[in-house]
């Protein structure tokens, strides 16, 4: 299916060096600065996203809601995400006709040996944005957890979806969702997956455009419960299990994440509407 998308001519007000406040007709994204623990942290990652239709922000309150990638090495307690990225070493921002691209690339003040490159494209007349990030290992290095794609959020989604080996959508609450999964982990490659509030009628969701890894250990897409029944997803693609990775090795992923209009008839319909839009998008829209 071809698509056209129709353009507005929005601002996206910069904040800080790299964090500003992207604006168009569906959705508010802040990708604004904030303190932790009183210092500044400036990583350009999304933080939230005002769904206008549906006056709601979507957000994780006590971090980042965009967190991924992120890192954990051998031997280390915690683990860091691209979303605590300060400073950024290099960052452009372009703004076109058609949407601003923000631009990073650089490391993690405590990762040397990953070089990341991150770039979101936030068209201006869409209910979606892209992100696509590489993680290039440069020295070799022993990780023991890497993942990708994740979205935290907080207590604002009552279902999960997501597609069959068939191809068929399951459509299950957050609870239902567990002996599924135990008994069936979701693929480290899965098309697709989203949230949605039943009785609201919002959703959200992430089309996986593309995906690469040169190594993986016990990889899966898991839809998880977090701290004040928080949900998230992510994609595991070293999951706590100590690996060996070389100077070479790379991660590579293509993702658009979409806010969608969850039907109560059919709650997924819009999602899998956008989902064929996006994957017949012309490339010029994929700089």
């Amino acid at each position: 299916m071809k698509f056209a998308i129709l353009f507005a001519a929005l601002a996206a007000a910069q904040t800080n060096p790299v964090g500003f406040v992207f604006d168009n007709p569906h959705y508010t994204a802040d990708l604004t600065p904030r303190t932790v623990n009183g210092k500044l942290e400036d990583s350009g990652q999304v933080r939230g996203l005002l769904y206008k239709k549906f006056n709601v922000r979507l957000q994780r309150t006590q971090n980042r809601m965009h967190w991924a990638p992120s890192f954990q090495r051998v031997g280390v307690k915690g683990y860091s995400s691209i979303a605590m990225w300060t400073p950024v070493q290099q960052h452009q921002r372009q703004d076109t006709k058609e949407a601003v691209i923000l631009t990073r690339s650089g490391h993690h003040a405590d990762y040397p040996e990953i070089r990341l490159d991150a770039q979101y494209i936030f068209p201006r007349n869409a209910p979606y944005f892209l992100f696509r990030s590489t993680m290039s290992i440069v020295k070799p290095m022993e990780m023991y957890w890497l993942r990708n794609q994740e979205m935290t959020m907080d207590d604002q989604f009552t279902h999960v979806a997501w597609p069959a080996k068939n191809g068929t959508p399951v459509i299950v609450d957050f609870e239902a969702r567990k002996p599924i999964l135990d008994k069936d982990p979701l693929p480290v490659d899965i098309p697709w997956v989203a949230f949605f509030h039943r009785e609201k009628g919002y959703g959200f969701g992430a089309v996986v455009l593309q995906y690469k890894a040169t190594k993986t250990a016990n990889a899966k897409t898991s839809i998880n419960d977090g701290a004040n029944n928080g949900k998230y997803w992510d994609r595991r693609i070293i999951d706590q299990t100590p690996t060996h990775l070389d100077k070479g090795d790379r991660f590579d992923e293509e993702t658009a994440f979409v806010l969608f209009e969850a039907r109560k008839d059919a709650p997924i319909a819009n999602f899998l509407e956008w989902e064929r839009k996006l994957r017949a998008l012309p490339s010029p829209l994929f700089p």
